[in-house]
């Protein structure tokens, strides 16, 4: 499954700077409302605002109305960061998906083909996802989807077949009407295998991709959250205001 994301939302959030390395083992991220960023998809527009922060601990945004005009869909949660992550082993991410009105029923930006194309990824699914800040890749691959003048290998995804529940952590989450009822672990280990970039390339499929996915978690510019759907990770979920409305909470998120 190619795992990518609107040239849009890329151009709004990649910022070729160059910030000093650091190595921790460990760091747990503050659940600040103001510290968070929440990009939304309103037809061709990609709108940035801050979460707001929740008195019980973490931070939260309601999900926009997908039946409107233009519809709207929830692309990335993200937070700067500029730690190194060649010491750590595994990022994890506690979050909650509240129902605040009726019954809401997710919907899916159509360009992943939902609800016909790629069913058990529809209407949606939130998962881990971390920024790189490398100018170009360290060693370039013969074949890109977006070509040698954009790097590919800044923008990773989790990308394993658990799903995660209330029950049991996992890669993703996949988001059902009514909302989680609870809270749902998302946990993967920084092994090259279990994560894909832009263009769908996991971590482990050549030596290079391998040497691409190791300089990408030690120049980390963001880490987050996105959502997507069909055969996209980060094209966007929305929910159908006819039916209900919900938030999404994000109560913490720690590496280890």
């Amino acid at each position: 499954m190619k795992s990518t994301i609107l040239t849009i939302t890329i151009l709004a959030l990649s910022f070729l700077l160059f910030f000093p390395v650091m190595r921790a083992n460990a760091a747990t991220l503050k659940m600040v409302g103001s510290q968070w960023t929440v990009y939304d998809l309103f037809g061709s527009q990609v709108e940035a605002s801050h979460t707001t922060t929740v008195s019980t601990g973490g931070v939260e945004f309601p999900f926009p109305d997908s039946s409107s005009t233009p519809a709207g869909f929830t692309l990335e949660l993200l937070d700067s960061f500029r730690t190194s992550l060649t010491s750590s082993n595994t990022l994890t991410a506690m979050i909650k998906v509240v129902q605040t009105s009726g019954s809401p029923v997710f919907q899916g930006n159509p360009s992943g083909g939902c609800p016909s194309s790629s069913p058990s990824l529809c209407p949606g699914a939130v998962r881990l996802f971390f920024e790189a800040n490398i100018a170009q890749a360290a060693s370039v691959l013969p074949i890109s989807c977006v070509g040698k003048s954009f790097n590919e290998h800044n923008f990773w995804w989790s990308n394993t077949p658990v799903a995660a529940t209330v029950a049991t952590p996992g890669s993703y989450y996949q988001l059902t009407a009514g909302g989680s009822g609870g809270t749902v672990k998302l946990q993967v280990q920084l092994d090259p295998a279990n994560w894909s970039d832009l263009c769908g390339t996991r971590g482990n499929q050549s030596f290079a991709a391998t040497q691409e996915f190791l300089a990408a978690i030690a120049k980390i510019q963001f880490l987050g959250l996105s959502f997507g759907s069909g055969y996209f990770f980060a094209n966007g979920v929305g929910v159908n205001y006819t039916t209900g409305t919900a938030n999404f909470q994000l109560i913490s998120y720690s590496t280890s």
